[in-house]
């Protein structure tokens, strides 16, 4: 992070300064912080120049939500004025966490917890500093994070779509000729580590979360396959993951620093640390069971995504047939409901499926001459081709994907 970054803490209360000078004591080389007392002030200390976060204090007295909020809409309006944005941050107390989340959903860089304000602090700070310091290059189809590692994230439309199969075995695919990292972000019980079946001292999301390890102690190397590691979910189920659209963002940061590919189990969610996962994505792919109501609520996630107004994730859907369906849902129903690329489709193999699970082992590494393997590999280059690697990766070493489309492997 550079040195001098200029934090300005917009706060009736002179105390709100004090904790927060106490907390960055011994980091005064590289933080320096400033009080106003209220928007207009602030507004004008910005166009004075050098500001590089502004955090701002929700106010706790007012009787709604959106009374409460105005005061950010207001600078968020405001400050869009200024030639330089500067990114917002905003602080309120525990039982207001849903009104944070509404000002993220509004445009806030992230927010903090008062309650957990000495533990958040920096972390907060060095994620939304180091992405105003270098913002990523974004298009429709690819974004930039870390040194350049792409990140792809899988969510399905609903429970029990077959997420997990799919973007193990593309990061499976991936892997074996680029270096892949395969996450597992969900806050309670993931997929992942029961299906691999590591040891029980095998560290995860949960660990690096706390700060207790750094991201290299808490990969799982893949034995098979030499280019693939694992960061499993949390390893105590009675303790959820604590993540935040900081943690989310600085995570991201790390893998993509370590990995040409980071592929992301995503849960079904869009609360405001998911928006963050799916944000800074290059691909978000929604896996889809080839039923009515499935695709009935890819639709509606898609809506809500579309609402964000966030307009660089590139989208794309994955057709699963789970089972033998008499009358499938057409393909152009499907893709005039969705109106996003429908890059693969499964055949179903559940016997196929429950074999590789017991093997501990993807699917395509057991047998890959089944149809759902060839359909997973195929998927891995389609996808590969519409988020190629950066140059950087390529020269040093990772080969570029060939072009494929749509694969339709035993679709009839």
């Amino acid at each position: 992070m550079d040195k001098g970054t200029l934090i300005l803490l917009v706060d009736e209360s002179s105390a709100g300064i004090d904790s927060m000078r106490r907390v960055l004591a011994d980091r005064t080389h590289h933080f320096r912080v400033q009080r106003v007392a209220d928007v207009p002030t602030a507004l004008a200390r910005i166009l004075g120049g050098g500001v590089d976060v502004v955090l701002l204090n929700l106010p706790a007295s007012a009787s709604t939500e959106s009374e409460r909020l105005q005061p950010f809409l207001d600078f968020r309006k405001q400050n869009r004025a200024v030639p330089m944005l500067i990114p917002i941050v905003v602080l309120c107390g525990a039982a207001d966490q849903s009104l944070a989340e509404a000002a993220v959903r509004e445009g806030a860089a992230d927010y903090l917890i008062r309650e957990t304000y000495d533990a958040d602090l920096l972390r907060v700070l060095r994620s939304v500093a180091a992405k105003t310091a270098a913002p990523p290059t974004r298009s429709n189809s690819t974004a930039v994070t870390g040194r350049g590692g792409r990140v792809l994230v899988f969510m399905g439309s609903k429970g029990g779509a077959g997420t997990t199969t799919v973007a193990l075995n593309v990061a499976a695919a991936l892997a074996e000729n680029h270096r892949v990292i395969l996450a597992d972000f969900h806050p309670e019980a993931g997929s992942l580590a029961p299906y691999f079946q590591p040891h029980h001292s095998v560290l995860g999301l949960g660990d690096l979360l706390r700060a207790e390890s750094d991201l290299e102690t808490c990969l799982w190397p893949s034995k098979n396959l030499p280019g693939l590691r694992v960061l499993f979910g949390s390893r105590d189920l009675t303790v959820p993951l604590d993540l935040t659209p900081a943690s989310v963002r600085s995570t991201l940061a790390d893998l993509s620093g370590a990995a040409d590919y980071v592929v992301i189990d995503a849960p079904i969610s869009l609360a405001a640390a998911n928006r963050a996962l799916i944000e800074d994505a290059a691909l978000l792919t929604l896996v889809v069971e080839r039923d009515s109501l499935a695709v009935e609520a890819a639709r509606l996630l898609l809506r809500a995504i579309d609402s964000w107004k966030a307009g660089r994730v590139s989208l794309a859907a994955v057709l699963v047939n789970r089972a033998a369906l008499v009358y499938p849902l057409p393909l152009a129903d499907i893709e005039l409901q969705l109106a996003i690329p429908l890059l693969a489709l499964i055949p179903p193999a559940a016997d196929l499926c429950a074999a590789a699970q017991q093997a501990h082992s993807p699917l395509l590494s057991l047998d890959a001459d089944n149809l759902p393997a060839i359909a997973l590999r195929a998927l891995s280059r389609a996808i590969a081709h519409q988020v190629p690697l950066l140059r950087s990766n390529l020269l040093s070493g990772a080969a570029p994907a060939s072009s494929h489309g749509m694969s339709r492997v035993g679709v009839r």
